[in-house]
């Protein structure tokens, strides 16, 4: 069944996130660095009035941060880091927004993507009219380990 779907790019890669996760997408925008937080992490930035982790995919995914463009976009997704306590959503900083658009992502064809630790979030993979283009589930973005680091630096920078 296709999913209306952002299509971005982040380390030269297409993604999608399903809009039924994505609060908003965002201009580049500034964040406080948080110290001793993995580095891609860029910081914390205001998102309606609270503070928000602000992560960098190409870092996440191991590739060179992005370099700062006008064409840098911010994906406010949802993503519990900690549903006890935490703020329910994270933005994620990619080279652009490339199209609104459903995809399909388990028609004939597609690749179910590779099961790691390290690439959890990342789904099934699907050719489409921008070239191939894997799901990210952002509710998977981040390890036990990730969270409870990022987790420890909101609270710190909330206090």
């Amino acid at each position: 069944m296709p999913t209306l779907a952002v299509i971005w790019r982040a380390a030269d890669l297409l993604f999608a996130t399903g809009v039924d996760v994505v609060v908003e997408v965002l201009p580049p925008l500034a964040s406080t660095p948080a110290p001793t937080t993995p580095p891609w992490v860029r910081g914390l930035f205001s998102h309606r009035g609270r503070l928000i982790p602000l992560v960098d995919v190409s870092g996440l995914l191991g590739a060179a941060a992005v370099a700062d463009r006008k064409s840098n976009r911010v994906l406010v997704v949802r993503c519990a880091l900690n549903p006890e306590s935490l703020p329910s959503t994270t933005g994620l900083w990619v080279q652009s927004v490339v199209d609104l658009e459903r995809v399909d992502f388990s028609a004939a064809g597609s690749h179910p993507g590779f099961d790691t630790e390290s690439g959890r979030f990342l789904g099934p993979v699907v050719e489409t009219r921008w070239g191939q283009v894997q799901l990210v589930n952002p509710e998977q973005l981040f390890s036990p380990q990730q969270a409870s680091i990022l987790a420890e630096r909101l609270k710190e920078a909330a206090a």
